[in-house]
């Protein structure tokens, strides 16, 4: 299960969905409420077996990652993960006190928590990406979608102020550096132009020159 798939579109992570999703519904419970605990029971261990076959799957691929609801992004052996990885420890509670599913639990919703399961191509995908302090998973390895320099293209006599300060190149690549001057002088013989710029050589006097300066980046398909 790699790229886009989901471990949640696996075979036994639908299996582990269904059960969690019977769990939640009203009937069900209501249905519970005639168990004994000992039924409680083994319902539960059966649930516990679909979520670790689900997991088992999950981090048999290799392509492991778990993201908490604060958006940070763990290996499946951070510490911190435990809870939600070990599924025996997730159901511990209501295994001891099975009466918890039929309602007689403090807590607002019984049913464990289930850990956010993502792929390599997923947590590329997120926008933004914070790695956990505890596991420190490499992030920076990940690959990001290719982008291509995007550049306008202007004749020297087209600069003006506003373009102070931007970098600017020739066509083949040669660079001048951010403008930092315009010199335009009616003469006899017409316009006398320069265009200073910071790395380059010598002074733009052509105003036909053309000039080239990035104004974007664009993904590459």
């Amino acid at each position: 299960m790699t790229g886009l798939i989901s471990p949640a579109d696996s075979p036994a992570g639908q299996a582990a969905a269904a059960a969690r999703k019977a769990f939640k519904q009203e009937d069900y419970i209501s249905a519970l409420a005639g168990m004994s605990d000992g039924e409680l029971r083994e319902r539960i261990r059966e649930t516990v077996v679909m979520e670790e076959r689900a997991l088992q799957e999950w981090l048999d691929a290799g392509d492991c990652y778990i993201v908490s609801l604060a958006g940070n992004v763990h290996l499946p052996t951070c510490d911190s993960m435990k809870r939600f990885v070990d599924r025996q420890a997730a159901w511990g509670l209501n295994l001891r006190f099975p009466q918890r599913l039929q309602g007689d639990s403090p807590d607002e919703d019984p049913i464990p928590a289930w850990p956010i399961l993502r792929t390599r191509a997923q947590i590329e995908a997120m926008p933004r990406r914070t790695a956990c302090p505890l596991c420190n998973p490499e992030l920076a390895h990940l690959g990001k979608a290719r982008r291509a320099i995007t550049w306008t293209y202007l004749p020297a006599r087209s600069l003006k102020s506003k373009h102070f300060g931007t970098e600017f190149r020739l066509p083949e690549g040669t660079l001048l550096g951010a403008l930092t001057k315009i010199t335009t002088v009616e003469t006899i013989d017409g316009l006398d132009f320069r265009a200073d710029f910071e790395h380059a050589e010598a002074p733009v006097t052509d105003p036909d020159t053309e000039l080239m300066y990035q104004t974007g980046t664009r993904a590459l398909a």
